[in-house]
This record gives structure tokens, C-alpha cells and sequence, in this order.
């Protein structure tokens, strides 16, 4: 999921954080340190570094996150000019698959390997190796290296680069003294991490991941806004380069203009803004106009803006978002600046899309806890959560799979009574079916329904939620009297369905080494380490089911579909890579049997009327201007989604070529 992604793109910019300034000669004895590992505040890992008498560097990198994490083990050595010629890796990694890494030089020839990639290079004796699944202890040594080079800047291998940007120095409770640093060449945008006066990497702090030296853990709280107004400053940069506010009106003509209550197109239409209001619909150009600023959309097509109706938003997703030509989105569960964010993207003040729902994120305390918003211990602590998340504008409440299921209807009850929607994960020991009659609106996740015919025993706190369903749900019988029940309580109930559905593909059907099946078509468009994240497999497949894995994905596409054909509401949520992950679902439904079109509306006005928006998801006069520009026609071919050329939100313009070029992400072109 989601959370998942952010701390594989956490690991692999670890390994890139540096200082600013040369050291004396002298070398600084290597002391081993201990780190503590938190997820949405609570303890759940560790981080060892240490060095060998014989010179080799020891690293030990564990978490748990819902029962996921992994657990590394690495031995590397340097040589006299900072940079690895020997580095080990064994354990697991996030989803508990095997991890066996190594890089060595032979005969003058860097060689690496790894479940997921091998190459080999001649050696420099300059650049740095960056490993996929590295422990955070590698900071320390890139250090090395980065301190030696005149630049502050290092070539990495496989590739890419590392440079250090910025640096603020720091005095914490007037006695610990740190820099924030700012580095880019790696990902989306800049990365930022702090070090101590030894150099040594001292912490990352984050609402949802969080790794700080040992003895220190009461400061990371005092880190935490100093580096989001580090990193909130440079993307408010960004902003004030890539937002357009028209000073004219703005006729787009010759537009074929997708209707997304009929689901047909009307083709060389004229459409008239005025600010941020649709102010005509022409089949001609409007007269009595002049001092218009015109848009020639000739043999392209106009959409609504797109709907993302499961998101983990941060001020980084917000640029992917509007390139993809994702105006509004619906964020369920996420940290409680979320208000703040949303009020930043409204402004333009950071680039982002309208975060249309706020829901509110509970969970029951344990070792299974979500790792952000309300982890509650008894039912007076939940409803004072949902009254809380109330006061502050959350319009919807998702319940999480440690909450006890007799306290799902109290829950729902409370949330209700203050006109707030209910969805959620399904609690363990608990089945869709109950759920729902104890007061779910909405069911998150495709494999949470298909729990629904497994069985009320599985722990799905923990991966069973997915093992079990890729092992079985591949024998589900769709003509079943079990299966059609189900589908008539979904309909007597209005209940929604937000399947995610293509996060399963990749879990169940990849192999490490493959790139991920959802991501395939734009992996060559990423920046290099976050590219190399893809080809990592999914869940660890016992020998001899990979068949049975595959069948179950192709399973639940199909159960996607049976809830189409049955008019059962579906929206189209990711909890996957910003952007690109919407594409891919609207593509997978289309896979599923669904008509393009139909897909089109679910991502626009469907998503609108479940967002309680009566004026947006339709192209209409007086409506608000949320729109996108399509090179082709996603009703012939979904995939045409992908050609977003321009957005506008709320009247003001965005040029995804620009926007994707500010984070290092090649345009479709």
C-alpha cells in the first residue's frame, strides 16, 4: 500500500544524505550507535551501526509496520577513497521476501546483484554503490565519500547522481547542535535528513515514519516542523513558478468535450471561462467576446478533472497529482496537519489538488495499530475522536482491522448521527457482510470482500488479509446464492465500493527482477533509485502457487466488474504512487470488461456526487473550472488518460510537461 511506498522511497534516499564541510584530517573514530524506528509516533524498530576490529562496517535495520517491515543484516568495506568495494546484504524485505545483495569489485570490474537486478561497470575508484535494500546505516559512509569530494557531490552507482543543496544549522535546547540537510538528484524532490557534528546521520523525522539516535527520542517532535518548513518552503518555491492565473477569459475551442453524464462525446465544442466559473458551451465560437486568451484543443479531448478517491496525500504528491490531471482527491487516514494541507493547496500556495474529504483514521491500540491519526483503547476514546475529527472538517470517519467488531456499531452510530460517512479496512475477526450491517457506507480494498468468503478466523491484522486471499480467492463462484446475497445487501444498503484494485497486481502477481505490472508503462519517465523500487516482486509465493496467485488477481478483477454489472457503486481509488496510480486503475477496469466511458464517469462525476460536490465532475455551465486537456480519446482508448497536456483547477492553468519537469519526471512526449 501506500504506506509501504513512502518508506521504500524513505530507504532508498537514506542512503544519500550528507553534510557541507571537510573535516580535518584526523579521522573520527567510528562509534557504534543505536536508533529508534517509529511509525505514526510509536515504537516499531531499530536501527544498529557498528565497525568491526578488522575495518568492516555492520549494519542492522528492522521494523514492523501492521505485521510488514523488514529485517536486514549488512557487512560492507571501504577503501582509502571513502567508496564501498565490498557490501552484503541478507534478511527480508517490507513484504517479508528473501533479501540476498551483493556488490563487489573484481579485477578492476564493479559487479552487483541482487533478486531484483545484476550489472557490471569498470570501476572508477570514485563512485559510490547505492544498494536497493539497504539498512539507513549507509548514510554514515556515503559521509565519507561526500566530505572528500570538493562538490559535495557524488556519481552513484547504477547510476545517477548526489548533491548536497542546503544546510541550516541548528541549536536543540541550546545544547545539541544540528544541521538539516537538503539534497536532490534522486527523487521527486528534494530530500532532507539531519546529521550531528561528527557527521553521522542523527535522524529523519516524518508524521508517518521517523527514525532518531537512541536517547534522543524526545526531540524528534521539536525536528519534525523545522524540516516540514524546510521542505514546505521549497515546494511553496515551485509554486509561485508553475501556477498561471489567467488575466483574461479563457475560450478553449475546437474541443471535443467528454460528457460525463451521457458518457458520449460532443465533438468541436467551444467552452468559455471566466476566472473560475464555466460561463458558455458553444457549438460555435461565442460572439460578443473580446480580450480572450484561446486554446486551440483541436482533435483532443476535454474531461472533468479526475477524482483519486483513496489517497495518503502529502505536499510532495500534490504536483503528481495535477499532472495526471487529478484535481480532487479524497485523503483517508492521514496525520492531523491534513486541515493545513488542504488549505495550502486551495490557496495555490503549494501545488495540489482540492482534497474534497477528509476522513478521520481509527484504530484500536496494539501491535498491529495503523500508524497515523486515533489509535484509541475503549469506545469513549473513539467517539471523542469522531466529535474531534467533526469539529475540524472531516466529513467522513475509516475504521481500521485492529477495532473490535462489537464496537463498529457504537462507532458508526456516532459518526452518523453527526452526518458523517463510515468505511474502513474490515476489522479482523469480522466479514464484510457484518460490517456493513453494523454501518458501513464503504469498503476499502477489493481483498477486504473477498475476506467475505474465506473465512471469520483470519487475522487480518496482519498479511493473511492478503496471503489468504491470493492462496484461495481464485475457486471464488460468482453464481453462488453466498455471493449473490452478498451483492443485494450491497445494493439495499447503497454501499460503495473503492476496490484499489491494481495494488493486488503487482502483490500477487510480480516477481522480484520483473518491473511492477501497474507501473510498467512509465517506469522509463522516474528518476533512477525511485525506478529501481519497482522491480522488487510482490508477496513471497510459496512453490508451486504461482498460478493460483496470478488466478486470484484475475479473480478479483472480475469481482470488480460483477460489481458494475450489478449497479453496485464503485469509485476509483489508488493508495498507490500519486498520479500514475489513477491511470492504472481506470486501465484495469477497462481490462475487467468495464465500457471506457463508464470508467470515465466513475472518475468524474460518480466520484462528485460520493464526494457530496454538486458542482464539479461535469463539464456544465456555472460549474467550477476543473478541467483537463487529453491528447486523443480516452472513450476509444482509456489509455489516452495518460496525454494530460493541460489541467486547470479552479480556474488557475498548470502545463504537466512543467510540472513533471520541476521533479525530474519525463513528460509523456
Amino acid at each position: 500500500m501506500k504506506v509501504s511506498l513512502k518508506i521504500s522511497f524513505f530507504i532508498i534516499l537514506f542512503i544519500f544524505f550528507s553534510c557541507q564541510k571537510k573535516k580535518d584530517s584526523k579521522e573520527i573514530t567510528y562509534k557504534s550507535r543505536d536508533y529508534n524506528i517509529y511509525m505514526g509516533g510509536k515504537l516499531a524498530g531499530y536501527q544498529k551501526s557498528s565497525k568491526d576490529p578488522n575495518g568492516s562496517y555492520r549494519y542492522t535495520y528492522e521494523f514492523n509496520d501492521r505485521g510488514r517491515g523488514p529485517h536486514i543484516e549488512e557487512k560492507i568495506v571501504i577503501n582509502k577513497n571513502n567508496v564501498i568495494i565490498d557490501h552484503k546484504i541478507n534478511g527480508h524485505n517490507y513484504l517479508k521476501d528473501t533479501v540476498n545483495e551483493i556488490f563487489t569489485i573484481e579485477n578492476g570490474i564493479a559487479k552487483w546483484k541482487s533478486s531484483s537486478e545484476q550489472g557490471e561497470v569498470k570501476f572508477d575508484n570514485n563512485s559510490f554503490f547505492s544498494a536497493i535494500n539497504t539498512s539507513l546505516g549507509t548514510t554514515d559512509l556515503l559521509l565519507k565519500k561526500l566530505l572528500s569530494t570538493e562538490k559535495n557531490e557524488v556519481n552513484l552507482l547504477p547510476g545517477g547522481t548526489i548533491k548536497i543543496t542546503g544546510i541550516e544549522h541548528h541549536s536543540i535546547n541550546d545544547s545539541i547542535n544540528l544541521r538539516l540537510i537538503e539534497l536532490t538528484g534522486q527523487s521527486f524532490t528534494p530530500s532532507y535528513t539531519w546529521i550531528d557534528e561528527e557527521d553521522r546521520f542523527f535522524g529523519y523525522t516524518s508524521s508517518w515514519f521517523t527514525c532518531i539516535q537512541k536517547g534522543y527520542d524526545s526531540i524528534a517532535k521539536q525536528l519534525l516542523p523545522i524540516q516540514k518548513k524546510k521542505e514546505e518552503q521549497y515546494l511553496k518555491n515551485l509554486s509561485s513558478s508553475l501556477v498561471n492565473i489567467p488575466l483574461k477569459k479563457l475560450l478553449l475551442k475546437n474541443v471535443n468535450i467528454f460528457d460525463a453524464e451521457s458518457g458520449k462525446i460532443l465533438p468541436n465544442m467551444f467552452v468559455l471561462i471566466n476566472k473560475n466559473i464555466i460561463e458558455k458551451i458553444t457549438t460555435t465560437k461565442p460572439s460578443n467576446i473580446d480580450n480572450v486568451e484561446i486554446i486551440d484543443g483541436s482533435n483532443k479531448t476535454l474531461l472533468p478533472g479526475l477524482f483519486d478517491m483513496h489517497t495518503h496525500i502529502d505536499e510532495t504528491d500534490g504536483i503528481m497529482h495535477l499532472a495526471a490531471g487529478i484535481t480532487s482527491v479524497r485523503d483517508l487516514g492521514n496525520s492531523f496537519d491534513l486541515p493545513k494541507l488542504k488549505e495550502n493547496f486551495d490557496a495555490n500556495i503549494l501545488i495540489g489538488p482540492r482534497i474534497q474529504v477528509m476522513s478521520g483514521f481509527i484504530d484500536k491500540s496494539g501491535p498491529y495499530a495503523g500508524p497515523t491519526g486515533s489509535i484509541i483503547n475503549n469506545l469513549e476514546e473513539g467517539f471523542t475522536a469522531i466529535e474531534k475529527y467533526h469539529k475540524n472538517g472531516y466529513r467522513q470517519i475509516k475504521l481500521y482491522s485492529s477495532i473490535e467488531p462489537e464496537w463498529v456499531k457504537p462507532l458508526a452510530d456516532k459518526a452518523h448521527e453527526l452526518g458523517m460517512r463510515v468505511s474502513g479496512h474490515i476489522p479482523a475477526f469480522m466479514i464484510a457482510e457484518q460490517a456493513i450491517n453494523a454501518g458501513y457506507d464503504e469498503i476499502q480494498h477489493v481483498n477486504m470482500i473477498a475476506l467475505n468468503f474465506l473465512s471469520d478466523t483470519i487475522d487480518t491484522r496482519t498479511p493473511l488479509r492478503f496471503s489468504m486471499v491470493a492462496e484461495h480467492s481464485h475457486k471464488l463462484d460468482f453464481n453462488s446464492n453466498e455471493f449473490k446475497k452478498f451483492i443485494q445487501l450491497l445494493k439495499d444498503k447503497n454501499v460503495v465500493i473503492d476496490p484499489t484494485v491494481s495494488i493486488f497486481e503487482g502483490m500477487f502477481t510480480a516477481k522480484s527482477g520483473d518491473p511492477d505490472p501497474s507501473f510498467v508503462k512509465i517506469l522509463d519517465r522516474l528518476p533512477l533509485n525511485t525506478k529501481r523500487g519497482y522491480y522488487s516482486g510482490g508477496l513471497p509465493i510459496p512453490e508451486g502457487k504461482e498460478e493460483y496467485y496470478k488466478l486470484s488477481y484475475y479473480k478479483l478483477l472480475e469481482m470488480v466488474k460483477q460489481f458494475y454489472d450489478n449497479e453496485v457503486t464503485i469509485v476509483a481509488g489508488t493508495d498507490a504512487l500519486a498520479g500514475f496510480g489513477l491511470h492504472t486503475e481506470m486501465e484495469n477496469y477497462v481490462k475487467a470488461g468495464i465500457p471506457s466511458s463508464e470508467v470515465l464517469k466513475i472518475a468524474t462525476s460518480v466520484s462528485a456526487k460520493i464526494s457530496g460536490v454538486s458542482n464539479l465532475g461535469i463539464i456544465k455551465e456555472g460549474y467550477l473550472a476543473d478541467l483537463i486537456l487529453v491528447d486523443g480519446n480516452p472513450v476509444e482508448n482509456i489509455s489516452a488518460i495518460r496525454k494530460v497536456e493541460l489541467t486547470i483547477k479552479n480556474g488557475a492553468i498548470f502545463y504537466p510537461e512543467k510540472l513533471y519537469n520541476a521533479i525530474g519526471v519525463k513528460h509523456f512526449k
